[in-house]
């Protein structure tokens, strides 16, 4: 395989991302999404973290889509397919078109009210393993009209596939959530509204926009709430949030058949 300058250095920055420590999985794998997206010539990143004992995906994160994408997939989505998981939870690097001819995606449910509206058309999936568990994935899409992934994205995801195991394996301990308090912990309406968009992955700013409040307040409240569920920090305030959520919610837009 041969690439040019500056794919090597994209490749590079890649590498040293994943050689570097990061405090999370989940910040790991939000801080790699850009330079794939490069890497790859792709439009759109997502990846999220397999929870084996939830049977679901989750800690989603991405580049190039908006929190709905992933908040839509994580509660509703993953949870109306889980027949296919086995076919497509795979250990390594495969495209889509591999897995499931493009003609046969386009018919299925997933492709016509969640890929197609979101603009994803070919897309190249990297699951990672410890031993025979996964631990975390790369899910990554190119627009229609750009063509699909080939030989040289494989192979280019296959390079990198041991260093992002491997990075993710010493980030796991991390991102162990902490033991929830016998006694559920009250938030106020304020401090559930910030805990919410922060278990999404929500910057502090951005939230600040989104409720109409200073920077500083939200810290605040941020500060109370991970006192008040006994968690240290971002990953194990999600993970305690989307514990107490596994039930699937129905799909906001579906239409009841008569």
């Amino acid at each position: 395989m041969q690439i040019n300058t500056r794919k090597q250095r994209i490749l590079s920055g890649v590498i040293g991302l994943l050689s570097a420590e990061h405090g999370t999985g989940q910040e790991l794998r939000t801080v790699i999404g850009p330079l794939l997206l490069e890497l790859l010539d792709a439009d759109f990143y997502a990846s999220y973290a397999w929870n084996a004992q939830r049977q679901a995906f989750e800690f989603g994160v991405s580049v190039n889509l908006d929190a709905a994408c992933v908040q839509t997939y994580e509660r509703y989505f993953q949870h109306r397919h889980k027949e296919r998981l086995p076919h497509w939870l795979l250990r390594g690097v495969h495209p889509v078109s591999a897995l499931i001819s493009h003609r046969e995606l386009m018919r299925t449910e997933i492709y016509n009210e969640f890929l197609r509206p979101f603009g994803h058309y070919y897309g190249i999936n990297l699951f990672a393993f410890d031993g025979a568990d996964s631990i975390g994935d790369i899910r990554i899409w190119r627009r229609n009209g750009r063509p699909d992934f080939g030989h040289t994205e494989v192979e280019l995801l296959r390079l990198i596939e041991p260093g992002f195991t491997q990075a993710l394996k010493r980030t796991a301990l991390s991102g162990t959530p902490a033991t929830p308090a016998r006694e559920p912990a009250k938030l106020s309406p304020r401090e559930a509204a910030v805990a919410e968009l922060a278990a999404r992955g929500l910057p502090d700013k951005q939230i600040a926009r989104r409720l109409n409040v200073s920077f500083a307040t939200v810290r605040t409240h941020l500060d109370n709430t991970f006192a008040k569920l006994g968690v240290r920090n971002r990953t194990q305030l999600a993970s305690l949030l989307h514990s107490a959520d596994t039930t699937p919610h129905p799909h906001p837009h579906r239409r009841t058949r008569h």
